[in-house]
């Protein structure tokens, strides 16, 4: 039996020998059967054994160098206190020695591999990822292992550079990664690919770094307090019945906080002050919904109602912020961080509200009926505050499927002698969007992240643009996943480069924003509308 088994490892390491030979030789990705077994010196019979097609081969060629690079890297990890391959003999690291940002990246491109074969197999595998699941969550988790073992590397760099990240280290590696596969792509097409690829993780750096502060202005609690891990959790609303969910992100395991809602919840947020959430309704429906068309909430008995998440309280007798009947239909909220101030949209209500953080004070910041050709293009639906820049951003869809949706931007506070419907500050950033739904801005990046519920192949998706500035308009957008069920909420994790979105079909989904894969990680009846990602301490 032992014996059978070392055979057959062979035979399977002599086939991807064989294709590793090939892809070197000819420079393509694409042969047939005969072609390697011929390399190999086995029958079709042997092949059929170990792999069932070409691509099968390949992948798992793909998934061997992977691991080697993975080794490569692990066995040059810096120790916690020294940059790579910075130790003495007797394993104690030494003290670390100012270098300049060209030298420290020097060191970097000499740990990083730069294999064409294992870049140019990912890639090509990278372009399936939205049709196979295995492929996708494969990609992902070496992708997360390279971030991993490469995130040392950077951090400890960029410090003996007497520089400091001016995003977290996890983000700059995968902004350096992506720079790196590029360079090493494009290599086969310049007379010295070593230096570009050395001056393209160079100018990646020095875009992600600045002069770093002396100890003396750091303040106390940035000297003295450990850093904790932050653990992500989700939370997921349901329409219909109307509920509160908790969603692990990693395992998709999920608890039902508040259920059997006669109100439909949309769009919500996390209070960490009062360590509670506060979620939106939009009312009760007008009667009950055709099959396959909207439901209608034209009454106006929209609220916001807040639950406790920790202790004995928690998820049990909502509260009310903000009374039924002060606005129509409660669509995506978001809050200042800084301020604790709630906004949010009213769909059916054309407008953009903003309360105290208690839901008092609540005040019309946009009211939009009649000020397009159609009212169901006033109705306005995602939501996104910049407080740095005193901006507001906000969604009007337009019609289902009707490929009218807008993006507009204004001012935080309306202008001195304008009211919510005659301002004049506004700004159509996207037009002639399918269906453009909920908002998630990322000021770190200068990017606008949202979804679209409208027809494919542009709807059902999850874009992201560039923040436009000042006058001007949006650039085309990036679609990041497609094939969502009436696509809603979407919430970021910038420190672990993924988004979730969720979906009218009842699913939530994990979308890696380097490599593209789409993962489902739960399945929730009723439907998903909002969805909120909290860092718990």
């Amino acid at each position: 039996m032992t014996s059978n088994i070392r055979r057959r490892a062979n035979t399977r390491a002599r086939l991807l020998d064989a294709a590793e030979e090939l892809i070197t030789e000819t420079g393509v990705l694409s042969f047939g059967i005969d072609v390697v077994c011929e390399r190999a010196g086995f029958t079709r019979g042997a092949f059929y054994s170990n792999f069932t097609s070409v691509d099968d081969l390949l992948f798992t060629l793909y998934e061997r160098k992977t691991e080697h690079l993975l080794e490569e890297i692990d066995s040059a990890r810096p120790s916690p206190t020294a940059p790579a391959g910075d130790t003495e003999s007797s394993g104690r690291a030494r003290p670390q020695e100012p270098v300049d940002l060209e030298s420290a990246v020097d060191r970097l491109v000499a740990v990083v591999p730069a294999d064409p074969q294992w870049y140019s197999l990912r890639a090509v595998f990278a372009l399936r990822v939205s049709k196979d699941d295995e492929i996708a969550g494969s990609l992902h988790v070496h992708a997360e292992e390279l971030r991993r073992g490469l995130t040392p590397f950077i951090a400890r760099i960029v410090e003996a550079a007497g520089l400091e990240l001016t995003v977290d280290a996890a983000e700059a590696t995968r902004v350096v990664i992506a720079a790196h596969v590029g360079s090493v792509l494009q290599g086969a097409l310049v007379e010295d690919p070593e230096r570009l690829r050395r001056d393209t993780v160079l100018a990646a750096l020095r875009g992600l770094t600045t002069a770093a502060r002396p100890k003396a202005a750091q303040t106390a609690v940035e000297q003295e307090a450990p850093e904790r891990p932050a653990r992500p959790v989700l939370y997921a609303l349901t329409a219909i019945p109307g509920g509160v969910h908790r969603v692990e992100p990693e395992t998709g395991e999920t608890t039902a906080l508040v259920t059997g809602l006669d109100e439909v919840p949309d769009g919500m947020v996390v209070d960490p002050e009062s360590n509670e959430l506060v979620f939106t309704l939009m009312g009760s429906l007008d009667g009950t919904p055709e099959r396959g068309k909207e439901p209608f909430f034209t009454h106006r008995n929209g609220s916001v109602q807040a639950i406790s998440l920790v202790g004995e309280a928690e998820g049990r007798n909502p509260r009310t912020l903000v009374e039924r009947g002060t606005f129509t239909t409660g669509k995506q909220l978001t809050r200042d961080p800084e301020t604790g101030r709630l906004y949010w949209a009213d769909r059916e209500g054309h407008g953009i509200y903003r309360s105290e953080r208690d839901g008092s004070a609540v005040t019309p910041l946009v009211l939009t009926s009649g000020t397009t050709r159609a009212p169901d293009e006033d109705e306005c639906v995602g939501v996104a505050v910049d407080p740095v820049n005193g901006h507001l951003y906000w969604t009007q869809k337009g019609p289902a499927d009707g490929g009218r949706g807008r993006i507009l931007r204004a001012g935080l506070e309306i202008p001195e002698g304008m009211t919510a419907d005659s301002r004049e500050d506004i700004e159509v950033l996207w037009q002639g969007l399918p269906e453009p739904i909920d908002l998630e801005l990322d000021l770190r990046s200068g990017m606008l992240t949202w979804t679209d519920r409208g027809a494919e192949p542009d709807g059902n998706t999850l874009n992201r643009a560039p923040i436009p500035a000042a006058g001007e308009r949006g650039g085309t957008p990036q679609i990041l996943a497609r094939g969502f069920q009436e696509a809603i909420g979407v919430a970021l994790d910038q420190q672990r480069g993924v988004a979730y979105v969720s979906d009218l079909g009842g699913s939530v989904r994990r979308v890696d924003l380097v490599t593209g894969a789409v993962r489902v990680i739960a399945e929730l009846s009723g439907g998903v509308t909002g969805i909120v990602l909290h860092q718990e301490p």
